[in-house]
């Protein structure tokens, strides 16, 4: 097939929808934050504008939640990507829960939620690149598999694609990891 340049696309999209949940000045903040990557094996990155109100929240308290979305919770997922929590409160979108990590609130209806704590922020000139170390991880049992891990195909977390703010759902298993690529030869 032909290619065709399309200038300085970036194009690791889609990525996965979360909602980070964190308090601000003691009171429960959401925002939906879809820029978020895979750091080691135990931290995640959160890239966001420095205009986030919730960028204070992690700041102070240095602690922050990463929820996953659901089909089931897209509508209020997006409200709270839309809305700013400089001008609306938005404590009580979401029904929440604490763990162990005080001023971390995790939303009860996320099927997947990450207790996280601030290691480093990585700041260029708008964004705030926040690194967390996932301290513990809370799962709905029913999105557990035989073994006890964590299987997507029944948590179906919701994708963002950027070029066509777009949500799509996963859920398909397609192949086997470092499986299927010893049929190659």
């Amino acid at each position: 097939m032909k290619k065709k340049n399309i200038g300085a696309v970036f194009a690791l999209y889609p990525t996965p929808d979360t909602i980070i949940g964190t308090e601000v000045d003691g009171k429960v903040n959401w925002v939906n934050i879809a820029h978020i990557g895979i750091v080691g094996m135990d931290k995640v990155m959160l890239s966001m504008h420095k205009s986030h109100y919730s960028n204070k929240g992690i700041k102070q308290n240095k602690t922050a939640s990463v929820n996953l979305v659901n089909k089931d919770m897209l509508i209020k997922a997006d409200y709270v990507g839309i809305v700013s929590g400089h001008k609306v409160d938005k404590s009580d979108v979401f029904e929440y829960y604490y763990g162990n990590l005080k001023a971390a609130p995790l939303i009860k209806d996320s099927p997947i939620s990450m207790e996280c704590e601030l290691v480093d922020n990585y700041e260029t000139e708008d964004e705030d690149n926040f690194i967390l170390k996932v301290v513990n991880t809370y799962v709905n049992e029913d999105v557990l598999d035989e073994n006890g891990n964590i299987a997507y195909e029944k948590a179906k977390p919701v994708l963002f694609e950027m070029p066509t703010k777009s949500y799509l759902e996963t859920g398909n298993k397609v192949g086997n990891c470092w499986s299927d690529g010893k049929k190659f030869k």
